[in-house]
């Protein structure tokens, strides 16, 4: 019998990407799943690899072979991960504001505005301390969540004095962003363009069904969710040919018996109305039409794309 472990993996869905330069073949501990794919980042508990069609997926690290385990320890894999994760990258703002700095992961949270001794206040920070860059964003959320038009800091400044001293509190859910002081700041989903929320937002209703009530949250799925973020915005700086979507692929092959049934990933896209992203799924078949309608018994509402056979 001839059983592997469930794979978890995400396909970020590509088009139009050069052949890769440090393409190796990729296998799980049980020598039973191949692929042949080139590094693109990894973490402590995840690889984010880009096959040669231009599709890329995120795996866990502990479900590889012992020799690519090896691999992430080496310099060239410390090297080439660091070359997408660490690039600067730029997002676009719904008033055409280009933001430069590195997303590295999601926010929920509250964001008190006051002004006290004849000082303006963000949560702890004063508002003259901040990066100008994030004073901006600052009063551009003010715009939105205020119906305040063109704020400056003198409209920043008028509009607190209305408050009286009062904090005034916002909740917001966005990205964290590091710029170039290497600090981290949040901003808000609502100032960012439709083109760049469809890469940032992909994974946000996984993050925040992981971020649970009364503060029980689910660490290892928001760790996985912020890595997925980490390496989609990596993806998409670096090459802006990538779709923008994220499909979860669910590689999980059951028991057969060894030499009769074979394994094959089918690409599945989902039909009209069907609001879930596209996927990879690893199903058992003898051959691939049979696999085609095991993948559909499984996934109603999904239209079967590319398949490709990935064991013997």
């Amino acid at each position: 019998m001839l059983c592997v472990p469930r794979l978890i993996a995400l396909a970020l869905i590509c088009s139009g990407f050069a052949a890769t330069l440090h393409a190796r073949t990729w296998t799980d501990k049980t020598g039973a799943y191949t692929l042949d794919a080139e590094l693109f980042a990894f973490n402590q508990e995840h690889v984010v690899v880009q096959r040669n069609d231009g599709e890329m997926g995120m795996f866990p690290i502990d479900v590889l072979s012992d020799a690519d385990k090896a691999y992430l320890q080496s310099e060239e894999a410390a090297r080439l991960s660091g070359a997408n994760l660490d690039k600067e990258q730029a997002w676009t703002m719904k008033d055409g504001y280009r933001l430069v700095g590195r997303i590295v992961d999601y926010a929920k949270m509250k964001v008190t505005v006051q002004r006290r001794r004849a000082k303006s206040w963000i949560n702890d920070r004063q508002y003259k301390s901040l990066p100008p860059v994030y004073q901006v964003i600052i009063r551009k959320s003010l715009e939105h969540l205020e119906g305040i038009e063109d704020v400056d800091d003198r409209k920043f400044d008028a509009w607190l004095l209305k408050q009286k001293g009062q904090p005034r509190v916002f909740d917001i859910e966005g990205v964290v962003i590091e710029l170039k002081d290497g600090n981290e700041y949040t901003v808000p989903f609502f100032l960012f363009s439709n083109e760049s929320l469809k890469i940032l937002k992909t994974g946000w209703d996984e993050w925040l069904a992981a971020h649970g009530d009364a503060g029980q949250d689910d660490y290892e799925a928001k760790n996985d969710e912020s890595f997925r973020l980490q390496s989609m915005a990596a993806a998409m700086q670096h090459q802006r040919a990538i779709n923008r979507e994220i499909a979860v692929a669910n590689l999980a092959m059951n028991s057969v018996t060894a030499g009769l049934t074979s394994f094959w990933e089918v690409t599945l896209y989902p039909n009209q109305g069907n609001m879930a992203s596209p996927g990879w799924v690893v199903v058992p078949g003898r051959n691939s039409q049979q696999a085609k309608f095991n993948a559909l018994r499984q996934y109603p509402g999904f239209t079967v794309g590319p398949i490709r056979k990935v064991s013997r």
